[in-house]
């Protein structure tokens, strides 16, 4: 797929009529612990909470008036679908969606919301495609595919416009990877308006098609599909794709749940930035590269793209709770004791001694190897982080050498 200059250059001019640009913003807490300079290009601040709708109404925007009659049709785990729900409201065109029977209920609400008719059908994307195709032979519509879309490539690099821009002497830009619309036009763009500039992408671990795609120069296909990132669980790597993809990305990585759940967190509490999965993702990816070579980005200047802030309420709180147990602020720790009077009321002591909060304790003397005299205590705690939790386990087993950190 060879998508023209031209067609970015239209895409950037009619976008810039129709959606404002996204703020771009310094943040001095994650540059004080980066050593570097942090910005966050917050795509989470559109009207859909998403980038999506860039790509999606450069597409609908440019339908023939016999196109429009016909209405569009879409698959999408939710961001896409809010993207062309919109786009097809605001052009006044008829819109289908096609989600996953598990995607976000938010999303789904939005997407209704947004005048679009919502069809759950299937686990997968790759599912909802299938069934697009049995639709499209009965009610001849527009497809307005997620990525695989010249017009809809080109409306995600109007993210490029406005960071060459916003910061044209920028060193690295962070992004996630799904299908790689956003990174392939995203990329496109960077690398002729800012040619120095370096695209990190990511993946989720547990669905890892393009980055294993990117790394073996030919299409893989993901085992499986395992990411509460919905955003980016795409099983399947688009040959077109990857060679797009193939030209702009300089590194790809796979990142863990439990390293993008902290990132969730840590946007929260330190940028008050909501983002999901997919959104986090990039500032996980720079956590990670910077514990390995923290040099290598020291005085550089880094965007971290937040694609998206659409994120289910319910889930949030289990994210949350899983940020804390990464970042091991939130801990269980297993001592095994002497079942005699005091011990507890010494153990309870070395806690308080460290700082830590007491959020939850079961002594239970039933659970097996305690024996006839013994007991274990089940410790849920509260901690300031790693150092605090280092420093509590020393203190803890220079009395209760058993002592264990539970995962």
């Amino acid at each position: 797929m060879k998508i023209p200059w031209k067609q970015f250059a239209e895409a950037h001019e009619l976008l810039s009529t129709v959606i404002a640009p996204t703020p771009l913003i310094y943040n001095e807490w994650l540059s004080t612990q980066y050593d570097c300079e942090v910005y966050l290009k917050l795509e989470n601040m559109l009207p859909i909470g998403s980038f999506k709708m860039r790509g999606a109404t450069n597409k609908i925007a440019r339908l023939t008036e016999l196109e429009r009659k016909q209405g569009v049709l879409a698959v999408s785990a939710g961001n896409h679908a809010q993207g062309v729900a919109w786009a097809a409201r605001k052009f006044k065109v008829d819109a289908t969606i096609i989600m996953p029977e598990g995607s976000p209920l938010t999303k789904i609400r939005n997407t209704e919301k947004l005048g679009a008719k919502v069809i759950l059908h299937g686990a997968s994307i790759e599912d909802g495609f299938k069934y697009a195709e049995e639709l499209m032979k009965k009610k001849p519509m527009v497809f307005v595919h997620p990525y695989k879309d010249p017009l809809v490539i080109a409306g995600q690099g109007t993210v490029g416009f406005e960071l060459a821009d916003q910061l044209p002497d920028m060193d690295f830009v962070f992004s996630s990877i799904g299908g790689g619309g956003l990174v392939g036009g995203m990329g496109t763009v960077l690398k002729k308006l800012c040619p120095k500039v370096k695209l990190i992408a990511g993946q989720a671990a547990g669905c890892r098609a393009m980055v294993d795609s990117l790394k073996a120069g030919k299409v893989i296909k993901a085992k499986e599909a395992t990411t509460f990132a919905d955003g980016i669980r795409v099983k399947v790597a688009h040959p077109e794709m990857l060679a797009i993809l193939s030209k702009v990305v300089d590194e790809s990585h796979a990142v863990e749940d439990e390293k993008t759940a902290f990132a969730v967190l840590r946007l929260l509490e330190r940028a008050r930035v909501l983002a999901e999965g997919a959104g986090a993702l990039p500032l996980a990816l720079l956590n990670e590269l910077f514990e390995k070579n923290p040099k290598r980005f020291k005085g550089k200047k880094i965007v971290i793209v937040v694609c998206g802030g659409n994120i289910d309420v319910n889930l949030l709180e289990r994210i949350i709770d899983r940020g804390l147990v990464e970042g091991h602020r939130k801990v269980r720790i297993s001592v095994p004791i002497a079942d005699r009077p005091g011990t507890l009321n010494a153990l309870t002591g070395i806690i308080k001694e460290t700082g830590a909060n007491i959020l939850q304790v079961v002594h239970d003397r039933d659970s097996q190897g305690t024996g006839l005299t013994g007991a274990n205590v089940l410790f849920t705690l509260e901690t300031k982080g790693t150092q605090e939790l280092s420093e509590l386990l020393s203190r803890m087993k220079k009395d209760f050498p058993l002592a264990q950190v539970l995962r």
